[in-house]
């Protein structure tokens, strides 16, 4: 290892942050207007600060990871710097999906982790995805607490650490083909939105036995061809057309950290994450019935359903990829999901949200099928809903208008309120208005099983939305 030097004189500006990125479960905002290299410098004196007192820890090992948007490079060694000056023996990999860099953290024993990324964001937005020991994800209180520490100054005293650069690509790509055996080869689409996925995940799937052409994974952080979200059927409409000009038997479309994917049949139709997660449950409870299954508030009614149906035991929690986590390590669930395309497989896995592990496995269920990908899913039931809609509202008044809609919602429905409110109608619809952790938008849901009913409950939402000056079209 070589040694990082220290900063000197050491010097510690004045602390003025946008106390807004730090959100429910990661740390996020645009670039450079909410953090640029002096905020990730200092986010990383509060991470690790924290990690020492937390865990008793004298040197921690992190290892730091980014996408491939073009600021963050400049973050990730702000990032290192901040560590670097609190003692840590930092690995830093060069470039990596996060679901790499968790692997890397349960791999290499490390005691935490960083992924330097926005996710599905628009390339102006970046930010930081923090793990503790074995990926655990630093998220609600916890990333509070580091905040806390930043406003007040309160870091651990000043050590030097020491860096290192290291590859992780092999040692993954080794782990997810070894757990996969597809009983037949597949033609598969990949579209990874010019994300850092595209970099990575084709030769997983080729090295798992499938032909696989590529759309979009040339490297390029500006997202130039669509924006990296594949909840948003509208980004997937160029594989819809490749997966029919290819005759592939399926695509997969990932988004901008390669944690969430959306599947295209071989005739081109998309099928949301619920879709996907009926697909998944049935294939973990038909080996460990009375299992538990975790799902969010956002997931759709049939979700509960399944698990039930095939022998497993429902829990619901709020949404983010943390609290599916949280919920799955305190279980022992084996499988978990969320309406936004995160999927949390831990059948001989480690159970973090991995999307590529995850269409490794949806290739083995449909190569073992015997069956076209369209009929595996013609057999999931079906019911009436409207895509998300992602509503503009400022970050601080968002939590309150949402506490003011669940007031009127309680007085005439049962609801949820884990996570927003979620408000039960008849026959199991519902509607779902919740604050967005990752953007200043209200999240908005609802699903029933007839045409009729879906409309009451829009009409019932637009009215709610309207009075808080809020236009749903």
């Amino acid at each position: 290892m070589r040694l990082y030097p220290l900063q000197s004189p050491y010097h510690l500006p004045s602390i003025n942050m946008n106390k807004n990125i730090f959100r429910a479960y990661d740390i996020r905002g645009i670039y450079p207007a909410d953090l640029d290299q002096e905020t990730a410098r200092l986010i990383a004196k509060g991470y690790i600060s924290y990690l020492i007192r937390k865990h008793g820890l004298q040197s921690p090992e992190i290892v730091v990871g980014k996408d491939n948007r073009p600021h963050g490079i400049e973050l990730q060694d702000a990032f290192v710097s901040g560590l670097l000056e609190h003692g840590a023996q930092v690995s830093k990999v060069e470039d990596c999906t996060s679901p790499m860099l968790y692997f890397a953290v349960c791999d290499g024993g490390f005691d935490g982790g960083v992924s330097i990324t926005a996710s599905h964001n628009p390339g102006e937005y970046n930010g930081f995805k923090l793990l503790g020991k074995m990926a655990h994800s630093i998220a609600g209180d916890e990333i509070q607490e580091i905040l806390k520490l930043i406003q007040n100054e309160d870091f651990e005293s000043t050590s030097e650490g020491s860096i290192q650069e290291i590859s992780i690509e092999e040692a993954y790509t080794d782990k997810i083909s070894s757990l996969v055996q597809p009983k037949r080869s597949l033609r598969v689409v990949v579209d990874a939105g010019n994300g850092i996925a595209g970099k990575y995940y084709p030769n997983v799937l080729r090295r798992m036995g499938c032909e696989v052409m590529e759309l979009y994974c040339e490297q390029d952080g500006s997202f130039p061809n669509h924006e990296p979200d594949p909840v948003v059927e509208a980004n997937t409409e160029d594989l819809k057309k490749a997966v029919q000009d290819h005759q592939a038997n399926l695509g997969i479309a990932f988004d901008g950290d390669g944690d969430r994917c959306a599947i295209i049949d071989e005739k081109g139709q998309y099928y949301d994450a619920n879709e996907t997660f009926v697909l998944l449950i049935r294939d973990i409870l038909s080996r460990h019935a009375g299992s538990s299954v975790i799902y969010t508030v956002s997931n759709s009614l049939i979700i509960p359903d399944e698990i039930r149906k095939h022998g497993g035991v429902p829990k619901m929690v709020p949404v983010g990829h943390s609290f599916v986590e949280q919920a799955m390590t305190k279980t022992g669930a084996l499988l978990g999901g969320e309406q936004s395309g995160h999927f949390f497989i831990a059948e001989d896995y480690f159970g973090f949200d991995d999307a590529c592990y995850t269409a490794a496995r949806l290739i083995e269920i449909i190569a073992g099928s015997e069956t076209t990908t369209s009929s595996l899913y013609s057999t999931i039931p079906r019911t009436f809903s409207y895509p998300e809609f992602r509503l503009d509202c400022p970050d601080d008044q968002k939590f309150e208008i949402v506490r003011r809609i669940t007031e009127e919602l309680q007085k005439n429905h049962p609801c949820v309120t884990i996570d927003g409110v979620r408000a039960e109608f008849e026959d199991g619809a519902w509607l779902g208005i919740r604050a967005s952790n990752t953007a200043p938008k209200l999240s908005v849901l609802m699903e029933a099983k007839t045409e009729n009913e879906l409309e009451k409950i829009k009409k019932t939402a637009t009215a709610l939305l309207a009075v808080e000056g809020i236009v749903m079209n």
